[in-house]
This record gives structure tokens, sequence and C-alpha cells, in this order.
């Protein structure tokens, strides 16, 4: 449950700073989303619907002192909210139960920031579609579509002002949609106080620098490596920022192709661990696979925006090995 909350509080918007609107470059949308998807302060409600599921949630976001600071609201289903405050995450039940995770994974399109987007053009074919009105925005639509059946094709559409994703579908290989996000209702700029952006959250929440404490990525008695990537994805710059080396017996490191992501988590099995196979909500996959070293049990797991079968390659030509 926890994990699939955590990964739906990814799934969120991502925003740029002003541009010129008439521009027909994709590269220019998408470039200047990514270097100031951080910037905007911006409130509304937005749906989410991945397969047969769709949900509602209200948002609000703002940036700080160079410090993201986001509270999302569940109007569907079981009361909970998830504040971020940089790389920290709070989750909030029912009972105003709470878990925190000192840092969160970057999942969802752009989480690791597209520096080039030559390398996106290697593996999508990206073009501007048009432009329509949405929740009462001008905006452009981007189109960004697969090359190869190792990962998704996005529909984008942005507020031409801002650049600002007020739409986004995420599509399978025969064209089915697997994602839908879209704001109902929004509003860009204006003021957003503490207390509207704590909500719930405990009185440390904004009390001290965003990572500070940590978890730290315990090692494992051996490493591992990836016999097998899809074209274009390599480790994360997301990660590799914050870890300029990600030893081989970390236990999760994270991939992108610049757009889609995913990360792969080796641990010691446990009873309780996820059974061999694939979960799937969305777009998002969950295939975990045993794997036995040294007479010890290990569980692989592939969670991310790719399709099952990719997830499935990537799992089976992981290779564990004992330091040298």
């Amino acid at each position: 449950m926890l994990v699939w909350l955590l990964v739906f509080s990814s799934q969120l918007m991502f925003v740029s700073a002003a541009m010129d609107s008439s521009s027909d470059d994709p590269a220019d949308w998408l470039e200047m989303m990514t270097d100031a998807r951080k910037s905007q302060t911006y409130q509304g409600t937005f749906v989410l619907s991945r397969g047969d599921e769709m949900s509602s949630m209200r948002v609000l976001h703002r940036f700080v002192d160079g410090e993201e600071q986001e509270r999302l609201i569940a109007l569907d289903g079981t009361p909970r909210e998830i504040f971020r405050q940089g790389d920290r995450v709070i989750c909030i039940f029912p009972g105003d139960q709470q878990v925190q995770l000192e840092q969160a994974l970057p999942t969802g399109p752009f989480a690791a920031g597209i520096k080039d987007i030559a390398p996106l053009q290697a593996v999508y074919s990206i073009k501007v579609a048009g432009s329509e009105r949405l929740a009462d925005y001008e905006v452009v639509k981007v189109a960004l579509m697969a090359k190869d059946q190792h990962r998704y094709s996005y529909l984008l559409w942005l507020e031409k002002n801002s650049g600002l994703l007020l739409k986004s579908v995420l599509m399978g290989q025969g064209g089915e949609v697997l994602e839908r996000f879209q704001f109902t209702s929004l509003e860009i700029g204006g003021h957003i106080s503490d207390e509207q952006i704590i909500g719930k959250a405990d009185g440390v929440a904004l009390s001290h620098q965003a990572g500070s404490g940590a978890q730290k990525n315990e090692s494992l008695s051996h490493h591992w490596r990836l016999g097998w990537l899809p074209d274009g994805f390599s480790p994360a710059q997301y990660v590799m920022k914050r870890n300029s080396v990600m030893p081989e017996n970390s236990k999760t490191r994270v991939f992108s192709d610049g757009l889609a992501m995913f990360s792969v988590f080796v641990e010691r099995y446990q009873d309780v661990g996820m059974p061999e196979g694939a979960s799937q909500m969305g777009a998002t996959i969950a295939y975990a696979r045993y794997v036995d070293y040294d007479d010890t049990r290990y569980v692989v797991t592939i969670v991310g925006e790719v399709p099952p079968m990719t997830a499935a390659k990537i799992a089976a030509e992981l290779r564990l090995f004992s330091p040298t």
C-alpha cells in the first residue's frame, strides 16, 4: 500500500519558467519545463486514472529558499495526505498516523531532469502536435512516441505562458491509454502560506534542511550488476548528483532514459516479501524475481514505468557476484 502511495505521489506535475509560447521546437518546451519544474507556485485539483482505477487529489506547491514544498490531499476513498519537503516525504494516514521517508525515490516523467534532448530523440519521436484549451488555459501539445517496445509513449499538454503540465496521457505499444493525468481546476501563482502547505504534517516539517539525516543506502554482502539495459537507459542523474559513486553492493539504483525511470532493488529474501512475478498499476510495474547465490536467497525487484516484458528481462539478466 505504502509503495504504491509513494509511486502515486511522484507522478505529479512538472513545471517551467515563462517562455516563448510561439515556439514550435519541442526541445524548447521540454528543456524549459525540466530546468525550472520546481519554481512555480500553484494549487488546484487533478484527476489521475490508472487502468480501471481513478482518483482525484488536491495539490499545493511552492518553491521557497531553494527548496520545493508540496502537499497532496486525497479527495476520494480513505483520507490521506502526502507532504513533501525537498527529499523528505511524510505520508499521513487515518488517525493522523504519520510515516516519514528521509529520501523519496524519483519516478515519473522528467524526474531525472532533461539535460540534453538528443538522447531522447534517439529513442522517442518528439514533436509539437498542436494547441488546445484546458482548465481555462491555453496549452501546447507535445508528443513523445516510443521507437521500440521497451518503453511507453507520452502526450503532454503544457500551459503556454508557464510551461506547467496540465494534462498527460501515457500509452502502451498498441496505443492503449495506461495512465491519464489532468487538472480540473488550477491557479498558477499567488501565495501559499506555511499553514496551508504543512497541513497535518508534524512540527518538524520546515524546521531543518531537506535531506538532513537521509537514510543510508545500506550495502549487501555481495555485489551486483545488470547484464542488460534497454537502449537509452543509464544511471539516473537525480541519484548520481547525491551519490557520486553508487557501489556495486548498494541495495538500490535508479535508471532513466531521460523520460521514463525504473528502480532496481536487491535485498535478502524474507517470507513477508512480495511474491515472484509482476504487479501492475496503470503504467507502473513492480516485478520480483528470486535469485540464489552462495546459499542465500535474494529478491530482485524492478519498479517503474517500463513494459512488463522489459522489467522481466532486466531482472533475469541481473547477476550477483562476490567482491574480488
